[in-house]
């Protein structure tokens, strides 16, 4: 059922529960016959109406309902049964057991030893909260005389001490712990799906690779220490900016050639061109010009 829904069940005349058909609550119970949701089948299910209470509930289902149904009324995530008498209802415990595997409690426990709490104690209320259901424990000598003990169905004690029962304060304080429970189971996941990530990469190298490849010279040093760290004044020299070689600001001259050797060359040239013999003081000036 989701929130703020109620259901109707009917006693199905198939099952051992049979003889509850038409029973008042107390006539029931004279017999020591169990009210329980296996012998019952479904017969309706509708939205509550906003605020509607199980008494105005009832008197709206009074022609439709008939003595021995069981209402079950889901409000804000809580749960609670009541068995139809002719002119009044009677809130009905153990109704529904969720009964999850590896339970230790349920409405019949008795003579349970709690850890740190002497004595005998028996569950003797019960109440559905968010989809867990919680056990009102009373003790078995003392009863009201000291402190309630609230359990859940698998023995964790949720509250060591409990005055007034399931009232509206112990109910919030309920509800706390179930959605603490449910954050702490998706932290816990979440913690366990990045913890997985982590091993895989461990596992393939992808996580020394990570680690060392910005250290590492290459591959096949990757081992998983970082062992090519540079040190701190080789990455101070790195950091200094490169240094150009000195170069003089002074350029070299230009020798300068002669214009009388080029003359002479000229001369040459023309002679040799013309066919004519070159002139002896022609090649004397520049034998001693190359000398």
């Amino acid at each position: 059922m989701k929130d703020n829904q109620f259901a109707v069940y009917r006693v199905n005349r198939n099952s051992e529960g049979r003889e509850l058909w038409h029973l008042s609550y107390q006539e029931a119970v004279s017999r020591k016959l169990p009210i329980r949701i296996e012998y019952y089948r479904q017969m309706d299910i509708r939205p509550l109406l906003p605020g509607e209470t199980a008494i105005a509930l009832w008197k709206r289902m009074k022609e439709s309902c008939e003595v021995s149904d069981v209402l079950v009324l889901n409000q804000n995530g809580e749960v609670y049964c009541y068995y139809v008498n002719e002119d009044y209802l009677q809130l009905l415990s153990g109704f529904i057991r969720l009964n999850p595997s590896g339970t230790l409690v349920t409405l019949d426990t008795e003579n349970y030893r709690i850890s740190g709490k002497s004595g005998n104690w028996m569950a003797t209320d019960d109440i559905i909260i968010d989809g867990k259901q919680f056990y009102l424990m009373e003790h078995q000598e003392y009863h009201r005389q000291v402190a309630y003990i609230i359990l859940d169905s698998y023995g964790k004690m949720i509250m060591e001490e409990c005055q007034n029962g399931f009232d509206e304060k112990t109910r919030q304080q309920l509800h706390e712990v179930v959605k603490g429970t449910e954050q702490a189971k998706e932290e816990t996941k979440k913690s366990s799906v990045r913890l997985e990530h982590y091993q895989k990469f461990f596992e393939n190298g992808t996580y020394e690779r990570c680690w060392e490849s910005g250290t590492e010279g290459n591959y096949n040093m990757v081992d998983g220490q970082v062992n090519n760290l540079k040190s701190a004044e080789e990455k101070s020299e790195e950091r200094k900016p490169a240094q150009k070689p000195y170069q003089s600001s002074k350029k070299k001259p230009k020798k300068r050639e002669s214009v009388i050797k080029r003359l002479r060359e000229k001369q040459i040239a023309i002679a040799v061109k013309s066919g004519k013999p070159v002139p002896r003081y022609l090649e004397q000036d520049m034998e001693r010009r190359r000398g």
